[in-house]
């Protein structure tokens, strides 16, 4: 009886500890958008009129801008033809609210005037479109061009789909608009992140009509 007893309790140990002695795990499930932290850095393949061009976007941290404390991102993009911009975009550590973005292309920093620039930080927190409590949701996975393979959650948008991942900064992975992909994610990283445009840069922007 008793040799018995020890055979169950060994068994019992032995299923207990399965998970973290076998070989792989799963990767988490969707829960959200991942917080947002300095460091962070995710690029695109951005698909648009018949050409593809890449685009990174990188949380370069916080510094105080105008007065303000405020988070900084910076989004670089190469697109064909016209060389590299860097736009770079400050937020409101407290408000979320943008207070100043620059650019710098052709080796020059331009100020840009918020309330008429297309273009806009990412994602901090998660978006109530892609709530993980919502119905309907689907799952997968998805692996990067650079060998990255997450846990997807896709969800059902105007004319398409978009794919999310808690384990992605930011967020998106994937845009599917009328069947064709318009954006999808090449590689990603927690950490590494690097401002190009200094802070001197861009105290100093350049003013000029249209921006």
């Amino acid at each position: 009886m008793r040799r018995a007893l020890g055979i169950v309790i060994i068994l019992l140990l032995a299923i207990t500890l399965l998970p973290a002695c076998g070989g792989g795990s799963t990767p988490p499930a969707y829960t959200g958008f991942m917080q947002a932290a300095e460091g962070q850095w995710v690029e695109y393949v951005i698909s648009s009129a018949g050409e593809e061009y890449h685009q990174k976007m990188e949380n370069i941290g916080q510094d105080t801008v105008d007065g303000k404390t405020c988070i900084g991102f910076e989004m670089t993009m190469a697109m064909p033809q016209q060389g590299e911009t860097i736009v770079q975009m400050w937020t409101d550590a407290a408000t979320h609210q943008p207070v100043k973005y620059v650019m710098k292309t052709g080796g020059q920093v331009i100020c840009m005037a918020v309330s008429q620039s297309p273009y806009g930080p990412p994602e901090t927190g998660t978006p109530g479109s892609y709530d993980p409590n919502l119905p309907n949701i689907s799952y997968g996975t998805y692996t990067t061009p650079t060998g990255k393979t997450v846990n997807v959650a896709k969800f059902a948008i105007s004319g398409g789909e978009s794919w999310v991942s808690s384990q992605v900064p930011f967020g998106m992975v994937k845009v599917v608009a009328s069947g064709t992909t318009t954006m999808s994610l090449y590689d990603f990283g927690t950490s590494g992140a690097q401002r190009d445009i200094s802070k001197a840069e861009m105290e100093n922007c350049m003013q000029m009509p249209g921006y």
